[in-house]
């Protein structure tokens, strides 16, 4: 089994719309059978300016409230947001370290300043990335980068620039990582046989993305944080 499987890097500035290019990127790959688990976490905004986070269970499309800015003596205090027990809670079970026979893709959004300090999703980042796993795809903002990288020990990370990057090219890249760990599965002992005819269906959060996504294909931006720098 491959645990070097590629951590692609979904990066760029503070509203800079990486979870909309994220949601690009599913709504391409999601009807192609790729067992998707993981978070994606769309953002709430109030007279302009940021108040929470919602969060959608990738593998299952239900979602839970994360976050918001109102206080609430019942939550867990990050910064300026309160974050939700229940919210917590629900998405722990969602990034639990997958059955690698089971799963073609993890997904994060986001792995930020929080984390960085130990909270929120940081015990699970730690657990998937201690053990071999699928490819999976990250959200980091750009200034929090090498620092992300740095700290989980990332020595493969395919970087995504969305200020250059198309959506359409970083599927084709995904879908490249997961055909590859799918066929180091076929050669694991622990494989599980294929079901005929097993079909996943995508969420409903990406059934019309894919039509509408754009075909220009710039190269993807990746960086190497291996030995060589």
């Amino acid at each position: 089994m491959n645990h070097r499987a590629p951590v692609f890097i979904i990066t760029g500035g503070q509203g800079q719309c990486k979870t909309t290019f994220l949601h690009l990127v599913l709504g391409l790959i999601v009807g192609l059978n790729v067992r998707v688990r993981g978070v994606i976490a769309p953002g709430h905004l109030r007279d302009g300016r940021r108040s929470g986070f919602t969060l959608v269970d990738l593998a299952t499309g239900e979602h839970e409230e994360l976050c918001s800015i109102d206080p609430d003596p019942r939550c867990e205090a990050h910064g300026r947001f309160y974050f939700r027990p229940v919210g917590l809670a629900f998405g722990r079970r969602a990034l639990a370290p997958p059955d690698p026979r089971e799963t073609d893709l993890v997904v994060i959004d986001e792995v930020g300043r929080f984390e960085l300090q130990g909270a929120v999703w940081a015990e699970q980042l730690d657990r998937l990335t201690a053990h071999p796993h699928p490819p999976m795809v990250w959200t980091v903002r750009r200034r929090l980068l090498d620092t992300v990288v740095e700290r989980w020990n990332i020595t493969n990370p395919v970087v995504v620039d969305v200020g250059t990057a198309s959506a359409m090219a970083t599927a084709d890249a995904v879908m490249d990582a997961v055909w590859e760990w799918r066929e180091a599965q076929t050669f694991s002992p622990i494989t599980a046989a294929p079901v005929p005819g097993d079909r996943v269906a995508p969420p409903a959060l990406f059934a019309d993305t894919a039509a509408g996504a754009p075909r220009s294909t710039p190269v993807i931006l990746r960086r190497c944080y291996g030995p060589e720098g």
